[in-house]
């Protein structure tokens, strides 16, 4: 699946390749970890990573174990960075049309900051 159905378009593909800013959190070789620009409680960061992975069948199946591996430390360090580790977050991905995944650029909300509600 891979790239077959990637659109380069994609906002998060623009905001990788610099067309588009963002507030960066936080960046590895393989992630970017950048904040919301809608969000849903007082931490909602957006972790993505740098290739080019439609959802997360695409990226489970193709990603290097590098990349594998640092995108959830990414998503560690985005909790440190935002003083919820302890606290606790969600982390969440939408992966299809029938999970409303609206870009189509793999990509974990982490939320936190405030108790969270099933709904948030």
């Amino acid at each position: 699946m891979r790239n077959n159905t990637y659109d380069d378009n994609n906002i998060f593909s623009m905001i990788l390749n610099g067309k588009i800013p963002c507030e960066k959190v936080y960046e590895s070789k393989y992630s970017l970890a950048f904040r919301d620009v809608y969000p849903k409680a007082p931490t909602h960061v957006l972790v993505i990573p740098k290739n080019k992975y439609v959802n997360f069948n695409d990226f489970s199946a193709e990603a290097s174990i590098e990349e594998l591996s640092d995108i959830f430390k990414t998503i560690l360090k985005v909790v440190e960075i935002e003083g919820i580790k302890d606290s606790g977050y969600r982390v969440t991905t939408n992966s299809g049309k029938d999970a409303n995944q609206e870009v189509q650029h793999l990509h974990f909300h982490v939320i936190g900051g405030r108790k969270l509600g099933r709904n948030d």
